[in-house]
């Protein structure tokens, strides 16, 4: 080792004194290979006896390794997991990301195989972005990486004057990875109780998915209209042999985002269209009705360090008497305007190495909450720490969060990349 540091300082020194010097360190290209990855244990556990067969939702070590080739005409990224989940006790390997990104012309991206794909201007909040998420992690302490779950998908992105137009197709319908019972208990209207079946089937389509944006930027204001052709990506409905299942639903929508005094302003709407909807409950099946959806935010910087975000958001749902009239517990049911509020404070010190963040979510409608916050410290390159808390609460135990307060739990994990 010390002989190559030898030659290696004698070569900087005769370059320095001959002009071959230059044309030798040139002649050395770059590897077209990029290696990192990280080996990662997290561990949770509830703040409140639940009913589920263990106290903590999230214990588990995950390796990780992200690979990218580049080439002059296509780039490949590859993202490798190895999980050892000792909730299922099973290890796991998975493939994240699997994908090739070429531009076989100047007005034209092409992205092909398993992605992680997300558009809009909302924090936490999705409207127009209904690719698959996974709840499971987002309330368990994961890695906000992971709220994102990816689907194998050709996305093309075509770039005509000033607009873009981004179309995604996903020929294989892929779902939310929603709450099951696995790792978090959830009210049941039948048992009219927080249940955590061991089992959870649902009756899946393998039809296609559609998602399309066309985006612009004029005198500095963003704006993007989006549609979308396939089914809610969590099972709202019940069909004939009340089964849960995935209903077909199409929806349009639009966002805005521009600076405005000292911050960001952003806007976003979108109509559900709920197609095989019968505007409530009959004999034979169930499926969601048509909604509209709203939402405004602001973010700005309080003061150094310190940055705010806040969202108003509402949720309209079409016939809703029908609904009522038709339903077995009405009571139950959630408000016909469901309003939240959001708010996010983050703080960052030590030339960003310590990250304090507190998001919460409030709906007046419903009388719930919930709060999700955190402490990461990046120790170095190598090493980070996280805690951190998920902790809901509500007047009652079948609104949208008060479903889950026997969920909340505490966490933390930590880090070594490479």
């Amino acid at each position: 080792m010390w002989l190559l540091l030898s030659i290696a300082l004698s070569s900087s020194v005769y370059a320095q004194d001959d002009d071959w010097g230059d044309d030798w360190d040139n002649d050395e290209d770059e590897s077209p290979w990029v290696i990192s990855g990280f080996i990662e244990g997290a561990y949770g556990h509830f703040t409140q006896q639940n009913v589920t067969p263990k106290s903590s939702p999230l214990s588990e070590i995950r390796t990780r390794i992200d690979v990218a080739y580049t080439h002059e005409k296509f780039d490949l990224i590859a993202k490798g997991e190895l999980l050892f989940d000792d909730i299922t006790s099973n290890y796991n390997a998975s493939v994240r990301e699997l994908y090739i990104k070429t531009s076989p012309f100047s007005y034209l991206d092409v992205k092909i195989g398993k992605q992680v794909l997300t558009w809009g201007t909302a924090d936490y909040l999705f409207i127009n972005d209904l690719f698959p998420k996974d709840w499971r992690s987002f309330f368990s302490g994961r890695d906000d990486e992971y709220l994102k779950a990816p689907s194998t998908s050709i996305k093309t992105s075509w770039f005509i004057n000033d607009y873009t137009l981004d179309v995604a197709w996903t020929p294989r319908f892929t779902q939310d990875q929603f709450i099951t019972g696995e790792r978090f208990s959830f009210y049941s209207p039948e048992a009219q109780q927080q249940i955590a079946p061991k089992s959870f089937t649902t009756h899946k389509t393998n039809n296609d998915q559609w998602f399309v944006r066309l985006s612009t930027n004029k005198q500095g204001i963003e704006y993007a209209l989006y549609g979308y052709k396939g089914y809610w990506t969590t099972p709202e409905g019940l069909n004939i042999q009340q089964q849960p299942y995935f209903p077909k639903m199409n929806s349009i929508g639009a966002s805005i985002r521009t600076t405005l005094g000292n911050g960001i302003f952003n806007a976003e709407v979108a109509s559900y269209n709920s197609t095989e909807s019968s505007n409530g409950y009959n004999n034979t099946y169930y499926s969601p009705n048509s909604q509209q959806r709203f939402l405004i935010g602001y973010e700005t910087e309080l003061m150094k360090n310190v940055t705010l975000n806040a969202q108003y958001y509402i949720e309209h749902i079409n016939a809703y008497s029908q609904l009522t009239s038709s339903h077995i517990q009405p009571s139950t049911l959630v408000s016909q305007n469901r309003q939240l509020i959001t708010t996010r404070l983050r703080y960052s010190a030590m030339q960003q190495k310590l990250t304090l963040t507190l998001f919460n979510f409030y709906s007046p409608s419903e009388k719930d909450g919930f709060t999700k916050s955190s402490i990461n410290y990046r120790y170095n390159d190598q090493w980070q720490y996280s805690i951190g808390a998920n902790l809901f609460w509500g007047k009652e135990d079948f609104s949208f969060f008060g479903q889950h307060q026997k969920n909340s739990n505490v966490w933390a994990r930590v880090r070594y990349q490479y």
